[in-house]
């Protein structure tokens, strides 16, 4: 799946490895969006979008991170 740049690579129950790329180099990494306790009922498309989230608020934290 592609969005915004942003490739998801399902990686296990719940995990997407990723990877964003421009001109200027890469970003990749792996988030986890599956929830413990019972099975994650979400779709396919649900469990993307909550990854995707998942990888915005990382690169907010990131970019916070590198201008301290």
């Amino acid at each position: 799946m592609i969005h915004h740049s942003i490739t998801l690579e399902p990686d296990g129950p719940g995990s997407y490895k990723f990877k964003f790329a421009t001109g200027r180099g890469e970003i990749s990494g792996r988030v986890r969006v599956g929830q413990e306790g019972p099975p994650d009922n979400r779709s396919e498309a649900d469990q993307q979008q909550a990854a995707l989230n998942q990888i915005l608020a990382l690169s907010r934290e990131f970019a916070q991170a590198c201008g301290d």
